[in-house]
């Protein structure tokens, strides 16, 4: 057993993994910047920002893993881009270190690989190539949490998070899609396997039009998915347009986010 604290988790992502790892862990703080959000009686709730790293490194005393889940997760302009996804980012390493901390599991994101050519498949050794400015902040809290590992001996797993939905909403998340089942299994591997040193893995179901080389998580936090999104191909018309890149709709250069 061990402890979590999680940002972000009352998104999305958040509400799903902490349903679905309910009870796996002896502890478990959520650090959110409302009051509002439905917590049940194990979980303990700190109010505070990002932004206020004595707040966030008094909320991790005592915590061996922290799941940082909060950033902006689409297209945004820089500012917020920076205010959110990059100096939020460093400030929870910082306050991790600070407060000695184990583990930081950092949710990245595929984008930081999305102008990879679709018939192109990459793997975790592959250089970066981010698709949008939210991709370029996923490559920085890569790149902080390697000098984070290398400098102070903090423990890093990047989860290169695919389109996490309960199924494939477009022909290109038949290639990119990690289901809610594999999700919570993968936070579960790479928050209790063993001593991991510095590590990226990509969050995705064994799909099988997948783009993306994901043996080293098997190996290494004993990942193993068990969805396909090939069940879910017959949703999707075989005349859909294919995706050219790995990062779809981000790599256009009028795409400027949802409602933007």
């Amino acid at each position: 057993m061990t402890s979590v604290l999680y940002t972000g988790a009352a998104g999305r992502l958040g509400t799903v993994l902490r349903t679905g790892l309910a009870g796996q862990f002896d502890r478990v703080v959520l650090y959110v910047r409302e009051e509002a959000i439905d917590a049940d009686a194990t979980e303990e709730v700190v109010v505070g920002r990002l932004d206020d790293l004595a707040a966030l490194t008094e909320a991790m005393r005592g915590v061996d893993v922290v799941v940082h889940l909060a950033a902006i997760a689409d297209e945004a302009p820089w500012e917020d881009i920076l205010a959110s996804n990059i100096d939020g980012t460093y400030a929870v390493f910082e306050a991790a270190r600070r407060a000695g901390v184990r583990r930081v599991v950092y949710a990245s994101s595929h984008h930081v690989i999305g102008f990879y050519p679709a018939t192109e498949r990459v793997g975790p050794a592959h250089p970066v190539r981010p698709d949008s400015y939210y991709g370029v902040s996923k490559v920085f809290g890569e790149a902080l949490g390697r000098l984070y590992h290398d400098k102070w001996g903090l423990e890093v797993v990047n989860l290169r998070i695919g389109c996490f939905r309960p199924e494939p909403e477009d022909f290109r998340q038949l290639s990119a899609w990690l289901s809610h089942r594999d999700g919570v299994e993968l936070v579960r591997c790479a928050v209790v396997a063993p001593e991991v040193g510095y590590l990226t893995v990509y969050g995705v179901s064994a799909n099988t039009r997948g783009w993306w080389d994901n043996d080293e998580a098997a190996a290494s936090i004993g990942y193993v998915a068990r969805d396909d999104a090939e069940a879910h191909a017959e949703l999707f018309s075989a005349d859909d347009p294919a995706p050219s890149v790995h990062g779809g709709q981000f790599a256009d250069p009028s795409y400027r986010g949802v409602g933007r």
